[in-house]
């Protein structure tokens, strides 16, 4: 074959301008295009042929080590999980690893196997040409843009100047020491010696301040607000509380959400999470608040903190602030989930996560190569008996099922098998809290240490309440006699436990705060309206005993405009009609009301005034009001019972909330509607948006 019939006829490309307009070109010479254009006809030229690349051995070992170990993986044979012979002690754990991500900071993970894998991913990719530079985490602002996902936990509010929610510098060290004075003690999640240097350089200087440290002093700011009354909030900031804690709320979560901490997350992001929720208690609605912590303890597993940081590797400081984040994680979901009605949390299996020492924070050091606790007392004191009360719920599966079966208040209850074990550990715990509050507690090292004390035998107390059948009690057969009643006893018994941790943290003195937050308002709103058909009987005087000093303590209930707090004021008056009538009849005259049922009938008449309308689309409280002709002036009757029973946390998910409606009926001839009351007890008074 000749050179000629053999040669291949040239391509002939569109021109320069046919291209850049993206139209057909007819590929003469000019085009038809450019001739109408009236513009040169220039014929553009083929691309330089690109050199092949020749196979990268070194990724192609890579890639065939990968498809190994997935072969091995596959082929392996898995454990016998049936094996009975096996003892408890004798399961096995997975040691895990940490792995290094693309942002530079840990994961956990733990397969050996998939983090194997990973190590060999990481490595490939350092070895492919034109790695993707936006997978690099930058820690400066720019860097720290919200992505896409950051939305499924925090509000996009990223134009917000996050500058203008920090507080002036005077108010950085006031709120950074009543932080220490009043919530430190409580949570001991930072290091205070590591951090106090960042909180000067956030008073004078922020923006050098790291991304994920701002965040935390953010949450530091919102706990320290918190912990302040009204009249200190406005001594110290010079504005309301209210206003002082959502400012910094709104902190916390414009900084979280610029880090995009669904992506990038570290230690620090926990410890500020950490403290976040802490401060949610009684503000936002506590079911949200429990699937939020699930999220958290995702991140904590994803970063090693179920594992303990000795057999990681990790240094004896890091160990140990791990798991002090750790035990505070586990304390939020174990308080969150009682408080939601739900038993133990799923938390992550197999975690060994040892419980914190016994040390200052001063004895604590980056560079210390070892750590043992101190024989003697420490501020870590209450943190240390929280994880012991922790522990027994976690690590005794039929204590759940023993407190579940007691509310239900059968006749048969729970199994006394069952029931004598989950005795026996909690007189364990007794004993195992006596000897520690003689050997790391003394009472002239400070109020943390008075208010130990003073809780060890109140949580005890309530404790051994939980796991008491009700057929046991003294009130079986008379006054509970069906679930109804027992849950009726059970709001009793859990507003006076909450009424002697006030008076506990009142002895103390910086602490009030850590005891009004956990307020369990739905099921003191339960309490109230079983008084309005309830009328006799110890538990309905022990009710009444609650239903004052809960109104004393708790002054914020006046508070109508919040709507939990208006309804509460209803069943409170109305429960105090039918009182009123009952106490009438008994005594042939009528009693005196006490002095919060007066106050509660002055701010619902100031409600009526205000939202009273002709059309009748505003609540008409008139038919709860006092008669002032039926009883005479003079000092209000106190009702004070001796408190000898406590309890705490129930099943608010199985309690009856009939009692709880958005209309409340009087009487056959009165109904007094409440709008737009269609959960009533959601969203808790700040409304709606709980984040």
């Amino acid at each position: 074959m000749s050179p000629t019939t053999s040669a291949r006829t040239p391509r002939i490309l569109a021109c320069v301008l046919c291209q850049t307009r993206k139209v057909k070109c007819d590929r003469q010479s000019p085009c038809s295009n450019c001739v109408k254009a009236k513009v040169s006809c220039v014929p553009s030229t083929p691309a330089p042929a690109r050199k092949r690349r020749r196979p990268n051995q070194d990724l192609q070992q890579r890639l065939a080590r990968c498809e190994e170990l997935l072969s091995e993986y596959a082929t392996a044979k898995q454990p016998d999980t049936d094996d009975a012979s096996q003892s408890p002690g004798d399961t096995w754990e997975p040691q895990g690893k940490l792995v290094a991500d693309q942002s530079g900071g840990v994961k956990f993970m733990d397969s050996i196997v998939f983090s194997t894998i990973h190590d060999e991913i990481h490595a490939m990719r350092q070895i492919l040409d034109g790695d993707d530079k936006d997978d690099d985490c930058s820690t400066s602002a720019e860097g720290l843009s919200p992505g896409y996902d950051a939305g499924l936990l925090l509000p996009n509010e990223s134009p917000l100047d996050l500058k203008q929610l920090h507080p002036p510098p005077a108010h950085v060290f006031l709120l950074w020491q009543k932080f220490l004075d009043r919530v430190n003690p409580l949570t001991k999640v930072i290091h205070v010696p590591t951090l106090q240097p960042m909180v000067a350089e956030a008073a004078t200087n922020i923006d050098s301040v790291p991304k994920n440290v701002e965040a935390l002093l953010f949450s530091i700011y919102t706990m320290a607000a918190v912990s302040l009354s009204e009249e200190e909030s406005m001594t110290v900031l010079g504005y309301p509380k209210r206003d002082a804690v959502a400012r910094f709320s709104r902190g916390v979560r414009v900084a979280l959400t610029r880090i995009d901490i669904l992506k990038h997350y570290d230690l620090v992001i926990l410890q500020a999470l950490a403290l976040y929720m802490t401060s949610l208690f009684r503000r936002y609605d506590r079911h949200a608040a429990w699937i939020l912590n699930g999220v958290i303890v995702r991140m904590a597993q994803k970063i090693g903190l179920h594992r303990d940081g000795e057999s990681l590797g990790l240094s004896p400081f890091d160990a140990e602030m791990r798991r002090r984040v750790w035990w505070q994680i586990i304390m939020l979901d174990t308080v969150y989930a009682l408080m939601s009605g739900l038993g133990q949390s799923l938390l992550p299996r197999n975690w060994n996560t040892r419980t914190p020492h016994n040390i200052n924070d001063a004895d604590l050091y980056p560079s210390m190569t070892s750590i043992e606790s101190r024989e003697g007392p420490t501020d870590m004191i209450f943190i240390l008996m929280q994880s012991e009360f922790s522990k027994l719920i976690l690590q005794v599966p039929s204590l759940e099922v023993v407190i579940l079966q007691n509310e239900l208040a059968s006749p048969e209850g729970p199994n006394p098998v069952e029931v004598a074990k989950v005795h026996k550990r909690v007189e364990e715990l007794n004993d195992s809290l006596d000897k520690m509050l003689e050997k790391w507690c003394d009472l002239s090292m400070g109020p943390v240490h008075e208010l130990a004390m003073e809780m060890r035998p109140t949580w005890l107390c309530k404790l051994r309440e939980m796991v008491e059948p009700p057929r046991n009690q003294p009130e079986w057969g008379t006054e509970i006699q069906s679930p109804r009643d027992n849950l009726f006893k059970i709001a009793i018994t859990s507003g006076e436990h909450g009424l002697r941790m006030i008076y506990a943290a009142q002895r103390t003195g910086q602490f009030m705060w850590f005891v009004l937050t956990h307020f369990q308002i739905e099921v003191f709103g339960f309490m109230l309206g079983q008084l309005s058909t309830r009328t006799s009987g110890q538990l309905v005087e022990r009710a009444w005993a609650v239903t004052e000093e809960t109104y004393t303590v708790y002054q914020d209930l006046f508070d109508l405009s919040i709507k939990p707090h208006l309804i509460l004021a209803a069943h409170a008056m109305k429960a105090w009609k039918m009182r009123e009538k009952v106490l009438r009849e008994r005594n042939g005259s009528p009693p005196q009301p006490p002095a919060y049922i007066v106050r509660l009938d002055g701010q619902l008449a100031a409600y009526e005034s205000k939202h009273h309308t002709p059309s009748g689309d505003t609540p008409v409280l008139n038919d709860l009001r006092l008669d002032p002709s039926k009883f005479s002036a003079g000092t209000p009757v106190n009702y004070v019972e001796t408190w000898d029973q406590m309890l705490g946390f129930i099943d608010t998910g199985a309690t009856d909330w009939d009692a709880l409606p958005s209309t409340f009926v009087g009487d056959s001839q009165s109904q007094v509607p409440f709008a737009d009351f269609t959960q009533p007890f959601g969203n808790y008074a700040d409304g709606g948006n709980w984040m």
